[in-house]
């Protein structure tokens, strides 16, 4: 990536931000709207993306151990971004810094945690979206 294409990220990043909390009753109001998770209303397990919503809905609010209790998965994502914008932000002013692990299996590892989460949290209630 080029310098002005990466200047232009770093601009857009922190402002698409900025616009999500500015329109936050908008995209809250919405989010109201969405339905059930159909996987889990036929099934009664949660699926991967159940708690999505409610993980967004909070980390709008600014409860990020909430949204970590309804799916860890977009609090982790959220962090793993903040992490890429600051090695960015890095190396647009010289300095080539890696705060994120680069090894496959390190993020493979994570990808099973992951899975091993999205299925013990249909028996441990303490870890279920709430």
């Amino acid at each position: 990536m080029n310098k002005k294409m990466k200047i232009a990220v770093a601009v857009a990043a922190p402002t698409a931000v900025i616009l999500a909390y500015i329109f936050k009753e908008q995209i809250l109001g919405i989010s109201y709207h969405l339905g059930i998770c159909l996987f889990y209303t036929v099934t009664g397990i949660y699926c991967p993306g159940c708690g999505n919503t409610r993980s967004v809905r909070a980390m709008l609010n600014g409860d990020f151990l909430l949204a970590f209790r309804n799916n860890a998965s977009l609090p982790f994502i959220a962090v793993l971004l903040l992490c890429l914008y600051i090695e960015l932000l890095a190396d647009i002013f010289g300095k080539k810094i890696k705060i994120l692990p680069r090894k496959p299996w390190i993020w493979f590892t994570v990808l099973g945690l992951f899975g091993v989460y999205f299925i013990v949290r249909n028996f441990i209630p303490a870890i279920a979206p709430v």
